[in-house]
C-alpha cells in the first residue's frame, strides 16, 4: 500500500474518500466520551477503581463488550483494561478501513496506473464530486497524493470550520 493511502488513513479521512463507515453511534454507545477518565469514573458507582458487570449496564457498549474488556477475567474492568480494549478496537478498525480503502482504490483504478481518471473517479462519489479541485496539476488524473492533499486541506478544524 502506498504511503499516501496510509497518510489518508492516518488523517482519519478514509470514510470521506472511500465511503467507509466508522462504527455506528449505537455501536459506540449513546453518549459521547469527551473525557474518558471522567466518564470511567462516572460509571464506577462504588468508586473502587473498576467497573463491575452491573455498573457496565449503564453503558450499552461496555455491557455488550464486558467479557472482552475484562482481560484478567476477574469480573471487573479497570481503567487500564478499558483503555487497552479501546486501543485494540481502534487498531482493528484502522486495519479494516485500510484494507477496504486499498480494495476500493484498486477497484477504482481500473487501468492500474496509480491514478484515477474522471471516469474511474465515478466509483467514489466524493472524489467524483471534487475531482477538479483535487486535480491540482490539471492533468485529468487524480493521484493518491492529490487526494491526500485535498483531504488534508479540507478537514474540519478544531472549533469548527475547515482548514
Amino acid at each position: 500500500m502506498s504511503k499516501y493511502l496510509t497518510m489518508l488513513l492516518a488523517l482519519g479521512l478514509s470514510s470521506a474518500v472511500i465511503g467507509a463507515e466508522p462504527p455506528a453511534k449505537a455501536e459506540r454507545g449513546a453518549q459521547p466520551c469527551v473525557d474518558k477518565k471522567q466518564h470511567f469514573q462516572k460509571l464506577d458507582l462504588d468508586k473502587n477503581g473498576a467497573i463491575s458487570r452491573e455498573e457496565a449496564k449503564a453503558h450499552p457498549r461496555m455491557e455488550k463488550d464486558f467479557d472482552a474488556m475484562d482481560a484478567d477475567k476477574d469480573g471487573q474492568v479497570t481503567e487500564s483494561e478499558s483503555r487497552d480494549y479501546a486501543k485494540t478496537r481502534m487498531e482493528q478498525y484502522r486495519e479494516k478501513a485500510k484494507t477496504e480503502m486499498k480494495a476500493r482504490w484498486d477497484k477504482a483504478d481500473a487501468n492500474k496506473d496509480g491514478t484515477l481518471s474522471r471516469e474511474e473517479a465515478k466509483t467514489s462519489p466524493h472524489v467524483a464530486k471534487h475531482f477538479d479541485e483535487m486535480d491540482a496539476d490539471k492533468n485529468g488524473q487524480v493521484s493518491e497524493q492529490e487526494i491526500a492533499n485535498f483531504m488534508k486541506s479540507h478537514r474540519p478544524r478544531e472549533g469548527g470550520g475547515r482548514g
